[in-house]
């Protein structure tokens, strides 16, 4: 029981691990969203061109993607990469300056009886 409980716990979390690893881009052209990497899968949605997307990767000539709580497939020929914020690139770190602090998410799994929040 136990073994199995692990060995879902770990799915899950490396299931949450790969869903959040999205980029943001934008749709070059108007664009079709399909629900698989084909031009004869059923239709999504349409994006529009200049669209803020969701970009989860891309592989061959498609790209898996979200807009609107939506997600699936669009040609990677729609897509570019997302513009800079309104002040333009970040600017580079002074020298001597300390590296930027990546705090890692706590993820832990405790083994009991019921709720403890």
């Amino acid at each position: 029981m136990r073994s199995t409980f692990t060995l879902l716990a770990i799915a899950a979390a490396a299931l949450a691990a790969t869903t959040a690893r999205a980029d943001p881009a934008l749709t070059g052209v108007p664009a079709t969203m399909r629900a698989a990497p084909t031009a004869q899968a059923r239709v999504v949605q349409r994006i529009p061109a200049n669209a803020q997307i969701d970009l989860s990767g891309c592989r061959d000539a498609w790209c898996y993607v979200s807009w609107r709580d939506l997600f699936g497939y669009i040609p990677a020929r729609a897509v570019e990469a997302a513009p800079y914020p309104a002040g333009g690139p970040p600017p580079p770190p002074a020298y001597g300056a300390p590296p930027p602090v990546v705090v890692a998410p706590v993820v832990g799994f405790g083994w009991g009886r019921g709720r403890r929040w």
